[in-house]
């Protein structure tokens, strides 16, 4: 298992060598929200709305993904955790995600990031705002889609049906860098997922 896990990240490394390259332009459909990446890649997300709340956003009605019963600071055990160097796992409403933000110290400044886990109840693969959108070969059973987020932060999407998924971003330092991460943390998120 432990040679599957490597060779999947293996792959979603080179496949995510394209990260590194910035596209013109801005990507985002309501605007920059300071920084809050959750928001700016979320369609029909009003940029002057509190983008923290207590309560999670309700998907209404039937479930079809099963993801509105997942917590997403419950995705990752804390082996995989330690095996990324992410610490904490504060739990908030961003935009239309329930996210679970981590941190991951580095040496240096380029080299630390604010990696985070985001469920995304009713929005699919075809509703990523970004840059540099590209499909990946599924990790796992899921289809997969990289991306570049508008404050710069690495994106590996996962597909959770055909209208939810959970994104796995890490924005800070080296652009490469945090791509490979969000790529490894996808590789930890996916086996949980329904």
């Amino acid at each position: 298992m432990r040679r599957s896990f490597l060779a999947a990240s293996a792959a979603l490394v080179v496949l995510l060598s394209g990260c590194s390259e910035p596209t013109e332009g801005n990507p985002t459909a309501g605007g920059d929200t300071g920084g809050e990446t959750t928001a700016d890649r979320t369609i029909g997300t009003d940029p002057d709305a509190p983008t923290d709340s207590s309560q999670p956003p309700t998907s209404g009605g039937d479930d079809p993904s099963g993801l509105a019963d997942l917590d997403p600071c419950g995705l990752v055990d804390q082996a995989g955790l330690t095996s990324l160097g992410l610490t904490g796992g504060e739990e908030k409403t961003l935009g239309e995600a329930r996210v679970c933000r981590y941190r991951h110290d580095g040496p240096t400044l380029n080299e630390s990031f604010t990696v985070s886990v985001e469920l995304f109840d009713t929005r699919g693969l075809d509703d990523i705002v970004g840059s540099n959108v590209q499909q990946l070969p599924k990790i796992g059973a899921h289809d997969a889609a990289s991306f570049v987020g508008p404050t710069g932060s690495c994106g590996v999407s996962l597909a959770v049906g055909d209208s939810a998924r959970v994104d796995n971003t890490a924005v800070g330092g080296a652009q490469q860098q945090g791509c490979e991460l969000a790529a490894r943390l996808a590789a930890l998120v996916e086996p949980n997922l329904p």
